[in-house]
């Protein structure tokens, strides 16, 4: 890789890390007011902007505060003022966060259910992978939702997702990283493994 590739594909990277950083302040903008809603995402009417939820702003910033060396100074400052809100939203409304937090883990259950029955009976699904890359992201949702949760989670819920994960092993096939570069040191292969490669057919 030449200089001028290495320059450039660091600039892609920022980019996507500082476009990251804006989301997570937006959703952090609205916390409170989603926090009162029965949605799993609240979608703002920002154009272009990904719904509110409580797992999209915690899969930003468990990775944006892993890789916050590749940030400058202003967004690393920017980072911590809005954890710190966040932070604040939750400890006034934590019976609130609890109840909005264990819907969004059966939402997302769901969703992240109804995609591998589908792969169980579409060979065009199983072949496409671009939706797969998109789709991922609900899994990855999936484990940041249950950190968050702790040990009050009940057990059964960590039960359900390791047998969709066998559910998954069962058709996989392993390969390269699926996201943007940048994150990969956010998801090593021995957790995330769901981010290196792709449902296969049987």
């Amino acid at each position: 890789m030449s200089v001028q590739q290495v320059v450039q594909h660091e600039t892609v990277g920022h980019g996507l890390m500082a476009h990251d950083l804006s989301v997570l302040e937006d959703m952090v903008a609205h916390m409170g007011g989603y926090l009162m809603t029965e949605a799993t995402r609240w979608d703002v009417g920002k154009s272009g902007a990904p719904p509110i939820t409580i797992g999209g702003y915690l899969m930003r910033r468990r990775r944006l505060g892993l890789l916050s060396d590749q940030l400058d100074e202003d967004e690393r400052h920017r980072l911590a003022v809005a954890n710190a809100d966040y932070d604040g939203i939750i400890a006034r409304q934590t019976v609130r966060f609890e109840a909005r937090i264990l819907a969004e883990v059966g939402g997302r259950m769901r969703e992240w259910m109804e995609y591998l029955r589908n792969l169980a009976v579409s060979k065009r699904l199983v072949a496409d992978h671009a939706h797969y890359i998109w789709k991922a992201d609900t899994r990855v949702v999936i484990g940041e939702l249950l950190d968050a949760f702790g040990p009050t989670l009940p057990g059964h819920v960590t039960d359900d997702v390791a047998m969709l994960d066998r559910r998954l092993q069962t058709r996989w096939a392993p390969d390269a990283f699926i996201w943007a570069a940048v994150w990969q040191p956010a998801y090593p292969a021995e957790r995330f493994w769901w981010l290196y490669g792709y449902p296969a057919a049987h």
